[in-house]
């Protein structure tokens, strides 16, 4: 029953989510067809592609899947990397140049997982840029652009050499192991290794949290930050929304396919959550364990929903769960979690984490 209450919210949002950030009309581009922020004058990021076609894919979507794949390739795509490149406004023009990583790893993904429904007889190929191929491509362009001395991830081509400034949130050692199957290689086997040394080398790691940003070792990447006129705030040593998503990065690779150090980190932080008394709850938190804020939104409980069902925790799952479900009260009616649509990164972590909880995101 609790399955199917999750499947039910997810179908409505899924819904809510294309009708609001992807096919709204004029604020969308006239639908151009990438995924779209009301919280920033509508402006699309290729994080959004990346999630949106995680979701269509996941969801046997395939007119939707292909839309915003063909408006990625009109819009963001670097000819030059064959990355994308981050930032659009609603008319198409690019205003931010270079790529992201998550984005780039999670486009890929979704293209792996595309061509399987294909292999499976569920979806017909793409007529002109097949998924398996641009799936190929992409995957060597990271590795190529994104990835330093064989090992380091960096945020983007543009970071340096990826020791001195990491986002550990970028880290996905599911998708990594999903490249190499994809491929045949291992070359990823030592992005993965070094990634939980990474992880596990930060004051926060006892707890399973992660900082938003810092080094290769583990420590505030502020030096880097200061020399390259990096604000201060925008290089968080908490775990707030950029590393809230490790949960679910990293929960992923415990879930899927049982890597020890996934399920041992994700332990670890359903443990320091099941101590939090309500009011410090499902939260971000420094990595002393200390919450940074005094609220939970749905893209904080869609995390920690993820880190749940990954651990294995049916009781922290279902108090985590049971907060996300309380949010969900213009799901049916708006197509949104919480009580505004206004923020689409809020709005797509709640879904990835209720897909988790209904079944509906899985390893294709």
């Amino acid at each position: 029953m609790q399955e199917a209450r999750w499947s039910s919210l997810v179908n409505a949002t899924w819904a809510g989510y294309k009708r609001l950030y992807i096919f709204c009309g004029e604020p969308c581009g006239n639908n151009l067809g990438l995924v779209f922020d009301p919280a920033s004058q509508y402006e699309a990021v290729s994080e959004g592609v990346g999630y949106g076609l995680l979701m269509a894919v996941m969801m046997n979507d395939k007119q939707t899947f292909d839309v915003i794949y063909d408006a990625a390739h009109e819009v963001l795509l670097d000819d030059e990397t064959g990355l994308f490149h981050w930032r659009a406004d609603n008319q198409g023009n690019v205003i931010g140049r270079g790529s992201a990583t998550d984005a780039d790893q999670d486009i890929a993904a979704a293209l792996i997982f595309a061509q399987r429904r294909v292999d499976a007889g569920e979806w017909v190929a793409h007529a002109t840029r097949p998924y398996g191929e641009r799936a190929h491509e992409l995957i060597d362009a990271i590795w190529d652009y994104s990835v330093a001395d064989g090992r380091y991830l960096k945020p983007g081509p543009y970071f340096g050499d990826g020791q001195n400034i990491v986002n550990l949130s970028y880290f996905s050692p599911a998708w990594y192991r999903l490249y190499d199957s994809f491929q045949e290689t291992r070359r990823w086997d030592a992005v993965i290794d070094q990634g939980y040394i990474s992880l596990n080398a930060t004051p926060g790691a006892p707890r399973g949290l992660a900082p938003d940003w810092s080094d290769a070792e583990g420590a505030p990447a502020y030096p880097y930050c200061e020399q390259h006129g990096r604000p201060l705030e925008a290089c968080s040593y908490d775990m707030r929304y950029e590393a809230v998503r490790v949960l679910w990065r990293v929960g992923l690779d415990c879930l899927w396919y049982g890597e020890p150090r996934a399920c041992d980190w994700i332990s670890r932080a359903a443990a320091f959550q099941r101590q939090q008394p309500d009011f410090a709850f499902a939260r971000m938190y420094t990595l002393d364990g200390e919450p940074v804020v005094d609220y939970h939104d749905e893209a904080m409980l869609g995390m920690w929903l993820a880190g749940a069902v990954a651990s294995g925790d049916h009781g922290l799952a279902a108090r985590v769960g049971n907060l996300l479900q309380g949010r969900a009260v213009n799901a049916f009616t708006g197509g949104y979690w919480g009580d505004t649509s206004y923020y689409y990164y809020n709005q797509s972590l709640a879904w990835f984490g209720a897909a988790l909880a209904s079944g509906q995101f899985r390893e294709l």
